[in-house]
């Protein structure tokens, strides 16, 4: 059986927790800040009033994912694990965002902090897989950490 693989990156922004955090728990505003590779995003079941188990449906068509809301703190952390649309197993991401307050001649930012761990569906890809996921959630942490807030 393959092993788990685990990744982590790091942004950072000047936009406040709670204006990020909007931002990942809206599943159609994806499209407007996430890149190239998600040009559609849309609840396909909404969250429930804790902002868990909702499932978002996010991707290029054809190539489309569901994720599931897991975990909702809001302004805090915001979990999630994919249901379907890649070649895993047991994928869950997290994003925990960390107000840091301004110190000496470091202004105050939010650093946002995005952590997931899967199991690659395909024996022998999963050092690929954990490469390519490491590299889109990059982008999308570098994204969210720039976007203008809705």
């Amino acid at each position: 059986m393959p092993k788990p693989r685990h990744f982590a990156v790091l942004a950072t922004s000047t936009a406040s927790a709670a204006q990020l955090y909007a931002q990942l728990e809206d599943a159609p505003t994806w499209c407007l800040w996430a890149g190239p590779l998600i040009t559609r995003s849309q609840w396909e079941v909404a969250p429930g009033p804790d902002g868990v188990g909702g499932i978002r449906r996010l991707g290029r068509p054809p190539f489309m994912v569901r994720e599931q809301i897991v975990e909702a703190d809001p302004s805090h952390h915001h979990g999630y694990r994919m249901i379907s649309g890649q070649p895993l197993r047991s994928y869950v991401a997290h994003v925990h965002l960390v107000e840091v307050e301004a110190v000496a001649e470091q202004a105050a930012h939010t650093s946002v902090e995005w952590a997931g761990t899967m199991v690659a569906l395909i024996p022998g890809t999963g050092w690929l897989m954990e490469r390519l996921l490491r590299r889109m959630i990059a982008g999308f942490a570098r994204r969210l950490a720039a976007a203008e807030p809705t």
